[in-house]
């Protein structure tokens, strides 16, 4: 909220209770502390980020991101073999693929993503993160390119909502893959993240027969992610593998290729 600007603290607390149920006493003991810890500061009756605190995150944020390391072969170039990497649960690996995304948008930042997913659930199991990154995309520019391999009304309604110049979404039937994986081709690798079984078979049903996605959809969809097993990111670099995919998801966005 205080990122949009100075706020008095009526609206402030009018805006933090649409989100969250809080008193006044609560929200003023919570800027008192934010005070007390230069990250705001008042000028009069409004509250605002204080400049200074701004400034030394943004050389904390650069200076991480320069140190960041990802435990993958991304940046050894004498890689040319296959990785796997198991996660604990479903969670564990979609937080890591964010920041794999960031990591990979800014090592083949002149390379388009290619992506193909039975279905978008991402959307609706983790909607903050997902809409996060989708801004970041936009406002990088990066290219890409989803398949959709699934004609569902959800797979529409995700092309219109998500579909933009740098952005594009088509629904192709023809592609097969197994149900288990979900592909991402980048530069010369071919990242896999693979699930059991179980769990996709009820996602593809979820999402197949639901007509909309309400609370009871998505409290479902949670109950089938939690109980997933031990998923899996596969990463390979085999050039002539790759280009097989490539071939395939090349036709429906020839134009920007």
């Amino acid at each position: 909220i205080l990122a949009k600007g100075p706020i008095d603290g009526i609206n402030l607390l009018a805006q933090v209770n649409a989100k969250l149920p809080v008193s006044k006493q609560g929200l003023y003991k919570a800027l008192r502390e934010l005070m007390r810890d230069e990250v705001i500061i008042k000028e009069k009756k409004l509250f605002t980020l204080n400049k200074v605190w701004l400034s030394r995150l943004k050389d904390f944020v650069e200076e991480s991101e320069q140190n960041l390391g990802i435990a993958l072969p991304f940046l050894e170039t004498s890689f040319t073999g296959r990785k796997v990497i198991t996660f604990k649960d479903m969670d564990t690996l979609d937080t890591y693929w964010g920041h794999l995304f960031l990591a990979l948008s800014e090592r083949f930042n002149d390379k388009p993503f290619f992506f193909f997913n039975y279905h978008s659930w991402f959307v609706y199991d983790r909607p903050h993160s997902e809409t996060y990154l989708y801004k970041k995309s936009l406002k990088k520019k990066n290219k890409i390119l989803i398949t959709l391999g699934s004609n569902t009304h959800f797979a529409k309604e995700f092309k219109n909502r998500f579909a933009k110049s740098n952005i594009q979404i088509t629904i192709d039937e023809k592609i097969k893959t197994s149900i288990t994986d979900h592909l991402c081709v980048i530069g010369d690798y071919l990242i896999t993240t693979r699930y059991d079984k179980k769990t996709m078979e009820e996602i593809n049903s979820l999402f197949s027969n639901a007509s909309s996605f309400e609370e009871k959809e998505k409290k479902e969809l949670k109950k089938i992610l939690s109980s997933s097993k031990k998923p899996k990111m596969i990463i390979a670099k085999t050039l002539k593998q790759n280009q097989s995919y490539s071939c395939a998801y090349h036709y429906p966005f020839c134009l920007i290729i």
